[in-house]
This record gives C-alpha cells, structure tokens and sequence, in this order.
C-alpha cells in the first residue's frame, strides 16, 4: 500500500483540517466541517488521504460508506503514516464491506491523516464524514521514539540495546532506524525474559503495512522475536518493537547481527 503526498491543505472550522489528494487522483481538492459529508472515490493508484489537525487531544469520529461490490477499510495515522492506537477500521458493518465507521482518540495537537483504502485499485466511490470532540483530558505526553521520525538511530556492529515498552505510560512501541553501510544479510531479534512482542520491519516512508513481522515466539518464548533481511549499501529499514496485549510493560533487549556478502 502506497503512502501519498497531500495537496492543498485547506483550513476549516471545529478544529478540523482535511484535503481530498486531488492532484495526484484526478480530483477537486474540498475541505469538510464536523457535520457535513464529503463525496471522492479511490482508483488505480490507490486510496485516498486526508489531513486532519488536531489542535488538542479529542476523539475523532469516522464515517465511510463505499458503493455496492466495494471493500474498503480505514486508517487513522499520525503524520509518518504510521497507524495510531487503535486506528484501524475493516468491520465490513452489517455484512456491508463497504461500510466502516469509528471513533479512535488523538492523544495531542499535531497533524494527523485520515486514509480510505480499498482493497483492489478499481475505482469505488464513498461518502466520509468526520466528527471532533476535543477533550483535554485522553492527553498523552509525546513518546521520544514512538513515531518513525522520532526513530532510535541502530548501526551495523551495534551488539546489543537494552531498552522498555510501558502501555500505561503512553510509549506503547519504540521505532528504531538502520541504514546499511554495507551489503549482507540482517538480523534484528528481540528477547525478553518475560512478555510478548512483535517485531515488524518497514521500508523507509511506507509506515502503515510492514514488509516483515515476527511474532513467532522463539524457543517458546513469547518475547524472542527475529527478522532477517539481505541489504545493500544505502539501504534503509524501520524496526518497531510493540506489545501483542496493547498497555504491557516489558523490558527487552534489541540485538543486531550481521552477515557480510563476500566477494
């Protein structure tokens, strides 16, 4: 799934701010108050993105319904493109695949996108319609490497980083970055002596599916998690280290190994 660029931001009332993708889908860029329903349509190249700003925490509501024969889902992420808590919706309403609404909670200010995905790139049209309602009180203090961009700089040669997940204080995974200076093959594995994580690896701007995830529990452990890759120079991954029961608190060790092409 492609990430997409956002064109014309457009600012509007109720602390909400969307833009329809339009020069990239061959669509009227428009805006959309709390209240009101917006009409677009994915296509070939694939879903559509919009913008919302948040200008506290609050609860955002979301209502999509696509046209017969249609299967979309929706994300909500924070500006990387990487999902927040709980911000994905595929409940195909009423045996409806075309139908999706929810309420996810935005936990600061900041900018954040609303993404109507289908699951093949004919084209399907829908009707959005969002809802705000701030409430100061769901703030959660920012996670110094909760996000890609805020992301733990890890290298090649890096034996062993200890590090924590702690739900109840708002660090719910921890992002990590590696760009390859050399070519070979990577392993990045976790181990915890008690817990269980997933480790998931993403390529460089494409936040909201991984290319590889781990929750194979290794040697029975549910905390023993390993993703290998064969890399070249320049190559660059994202690794995010989460909890499989959202709200754990584990400790855990990050190691990175390393296997040179010859020649």
């Amino acid at each position: 799934m492609k990430l997409r660029c956002l064109s014309k931001i457009l600012s509007i009332s109720v602390g909400v701010l969307l833009v329809v993708p339009g020069a990239l889908l061959g669509q009227t860029a428009g805006a959309i108050t709390s209240g009101q329903v917006l009409e677009s349509s994915t296509g070939w190249e694939g879903g559509v993105a919009y913008a919302f700003e948040a200008s506290e925490a609050g609860v955002l509501t979301v209502v999509v319904r696509a046209g017969p024969g249609s299967d979309v889902y929706l994300l909500v992420t924070d500006s990387d493109g990487q999902p927040v808590p709980n911000g994905r919706s595929d409940q195909d309403l009423s045996g409806d695949a075309g139908a999706e609404q929810f309420a996810v909670n935005l936990p600061r200010a900041g900018t954040y996108q609303v993404k109507v995905e289908a699951y093949d790139n004919t084209d399907h049209p829908f009707k959005i319609g969002v809802s705000w309602l701030p409430f100061p009180d769901l703030a959660v203090p920012a996670d110094p490497d909760g996000s890609p961009g805020s992301a733990t700089t890890i290298r090649i040669g890096q034996d062993t980083r200890t590090d924590a997940i702690d739900g109840p204080s708002g660090d719910f995974w921890d992002w990590y970055v590696l760009k390859a200076d050399k070519a070979g093959t990577l392993t990045i594995a976790t181990r915890a002596d008690d817990g269980d994580l997933i480790l998931e690896a993403f390529a460089a701007g494409e936040f909201a599916e991984s290319i590889e995830r781990s929750d194979q529990d290794l040697q029975g452990n549910g905390g023993n998690e390993a993703i290998t890759l064969v890399v070249e120079v320049g190559d660059e991954f994202y690794f995010k280290v989460s909890a499989f029961s959202e709200g754990a608190s584990i400790p855990y060790r990050l190691q990175v190994g390393f296997i040179p092409t010859q020649g």
